[in-house]
């Protein structure tokens, strides 16, 4: 299915449905191992199986369904007296309180679980789990303001991974410290240290995350252009690499700070939208959240900051419209003054041609002079004023029209309309049709956030009334219905 054009609940059916499929998938194949284990009598395959199913869940970021399998093996490993496991159930399910914004609980279970893997960390599966629990601590307590218990657990991950490649990433959690100890310096060189690596690892989550760091470092330092450099980094590999982390949404809402700031209307509606769409796929890929709840996380601000932008939008465009038609106005009365003294000259010229010549000599020239007369119309100053028109983009007014122009230029219609056919080969409705087309595929082709709004949304966009319209002067223009002509950018 392509994606581009749809909206936000149509996106977010599809990858729920995709979503669903894979999970019915794994799920099928991990019930399977404990449907068999159950038969066998296999405990430890069974407490193994529910850790695994845990962490199926923690990954689909269904947190209630994991405890409850961390849980059951925890429960199991007990029983059958297996401390790896059951320690490693433990840290599955500190893993899910943590997310279930149980900070606490989970900080005295990963303590908990230290213990015994400290122990054990000669064996590589145990030293794996002994240095994330390590990372976990310092992350929790920097993240709860207990910076002297975080820099204490970091020391520990330090030491231990030292002349090792997680090395970079306890180095990259010391500089995270520092930025909580408002050290930004400090904080700046140790991530940007590390997240070289993690470059170099194709660790991108982690590179995006770093980064995410660099730009809020700048930005407390007051350093707003170079910090939104960073943001917008982050945006784009969030987009590409499909990065849904809670740490990354800051990004988004800095650079929508950032055009309010410095009063980028249009930069902001399209950073607003983008905060949407990652809201939209980050909470949709959650099973907890359920279809009916989708509306609740397009936060209702963001949806009256959009329509705001466009209202103003909308007034910006209507008072250049106006001072186009002030300009146009002045230039009419120029060319009605010019008409009158050419009146005045064409009738003496008559009177003369009256007393010299025939009948049919006077018509011939009254015609020439009729000609004459109409060429005035067409002068420099109605062009120019065209182009104002045209370079002001009021052709995106939705009700703009051909009366309007002559009821302002106190000209009449079929002069107007005359001179639009003679200088633009159309008329009006076509001039503005192909006016308003060009405008929309030069922002697809610059705006790719743009190419996935829905056809009316497009059609609204650049002041069409009904997607039908929009629709058949896209074809007449273009030889392609919206919809297929968006395709392209697939490929």
């Amino acid at each position: 299915m392509n994606l581009f054009g749809k909206s936000q609940n149509e996106k977010a059916e599809f990858l729920r449905q995709k979503n669903n499929d894979l999970v019915e998938e794994n799920l099928r194949i991990l019930d399977s191992t404990i449907t068999t284990a159950y038969r066998l009598n296999n405990k430890t395959v069974l407490s193994e199986a529910y850790i695994d199913k845990g962490n199926y869940f923690l990954t689909q970021r269904n947190y209630s369904n994991a405890l409850k399998n961390f849980t059951i093996s925890s429960n199991i490993s007990k029983e059958i007296k297996n401390d790896f496991t059951y320690y490693s159930a433990l840290v599955g399910i500190a893993k899910a309180k943590e997310n279930l914004t149980e900070i606490n609980a989970s900080i005295k279970l990963y303590e908990e679980s230290l213990t015994y893997f400290e122990k054990s960390k000669s064996q590589p599966k145990a030293f794996s789990l002994y240095l994330t629990i390590l990372g976990q601590l310092t992350y929790l307590y920097g993240k709860t303001n207990n910076i002297t218990k975080s820099e204490y657990y970091n020391k520990i991950e330090l030491a231990e991974t030292k002349d090792t490649v997680n090395y970079q990433y306890a180095l990259k959690n010391k500089g995270i410290i520092d930025f909580y100890k408002k050290d930004y310096r400090s904080a700046f060189y140790t991530i940007k240290k590390a997240q070289q690596t993690f470059w170099k690892l194709n660790d991108i989550k982690w590179y995006t995350i770093s980064e995410q760091f660099l730009g809020e470092i700048l930005y407390q330092e007051k350093k707003n252009k170079e910090a939104k450099e960073y943001f917008d980094n982050v945006i784009e590999f969030s987009k590409q690499y499909n990065i849904l982390d809670e740490e990354i949404r800051l990004s988004y809402e800095r650079v929508i700070e950032y055009n309010e700031m410095y009063g980028n209307n249009q930069d902001k509606l399209v950073a607003v939208n983008n905060l949407l769409s990652f809201d939209s796929l980050f909470y949709i890929s959650d099973n907890i959240i359920l279809k009916p709840n989708i509306d609740k996380y397009e936060n209702a601000f963001l949806k009256t900051e959009r329509n705001q932008l466009k209202e103003k939008n909308r007034t910006y465009k209507m008072l250049a419209f106006f001072s186009l038609v002030c300009v146009v106005v002045i230039s009419c009365v120029v060319i009605f003054k010019t008409n009158q003294k050419l009146k005045r000259k064409q009738s003496s010229l008559l009177e003369s041609i009256d007393n010299i010549s025939s009948s049919n000599s006077r018509e011939a020239a009254f015609n020439k002079l009729k000609r004459s007369n109409d060429n005035i119309i067409l002068d420099q100053d109605f062009e120019e004023s065209l182009l104002l028109f045209e370079k002001q983009e009021l052709f995106l007014n939705p009700k703009v029209s051909l009366n309007d122009l002559v009821i302002e230029l106190n000209a009449n219609r079929s002069v107007v309309s005359n001179y639009i056919n003679r200088s633009r080969s159309k008329n009006f409705n076509q001039y503005i049709n192909q006016l308003r087309i060009n405008h929309i595929l030069k922002r697809l082709e610059s705006e790719p956030n743009l190419r996935k709004y829905t056809i009316d949304a497009l059609a609204e966009e650049i002041g069409f009334n009904s997607r039908k319209t929009f629709s058949d002067a896209f074809l007449e223009h273009t030889g392609f219905r919206p919809s297929n002509y968006i395709k392209k950018f697939d490929f």
